[in-house]
């Protein structure tokens, strides 16, 4: 008990805003990451799904369409950097090109330009805005495999290395 009271008998009442700077100085050093909470497919349709979590965030499902005429469903990680992804019903091969729907109207999933880091892939979009704005929103490979991946903000692309530059 006598770390309560100082040597003359005062007693020691912690100071929140010493807790309050520890904190943040504790969360400062905390690694950051962007989260996508919510997407639209072109018709409005929320394509945020809780049926396959990523570190406790939904994940972006997508119904796909394979050469070989399989039909199954890709999950995305909503963490931007995180190129994990799960697929359900059907196993694409590396490098393989996907066909990308909505899994509610089947919408295919606009292209909006080709791969530059693959060869034969194309970049799809999906809008933050539920009504489907191209130039705001996320965007990622259909090739099986490509790391590419993009979020879209006044009609620009911001890479991952831009958003590490902003830390």
């Amino acid at each position: 008990m006598g770390y309560r009271f100082d040597k003359k008998g005062f007693l020691l009442i912690p100071d929140p805003r010493e807790r309050r700077l520890e904190k943040q100085a504790k969360d400062a050093n905390k690694p950051k990451c962007l989260v996508v909470n919510i997407v639209y497919c072109p018709n409005g349709h929320s394509v945020m799904d809780d049926y396959v979590n990523f570190n406790s965030f939904s994940g972006i499902k997508l119904k796909i369409h394979r050469p070989n005429g399989e039909q199954g469903v890709m999950v995305l990680s909503p963490i931007f950097g995180d190129k994990s992804v799960v697929f359900i019903g059907t196993k694409p091969k590396e490098g393989e090109k996907l066909e990308v729907f909505c899994p509610h109207c089947e919408q295919k999933i606009p292209i909006l330009q080709p791969c530059e880091n693959c060869d034969g892939g194309e970049i799809r979009v999906l809008s933050l805005d539920e009504n489907f704005d191209i130039t705001n929103g996320i965007a990622f490979c259909d090739l099986v495999g490509c790391p590419s991946a993009f979020i879209l903000h006044s009609g620009e692309l911001i890479e991952q290395a831009y958003l590490e530059g902003l830390e």
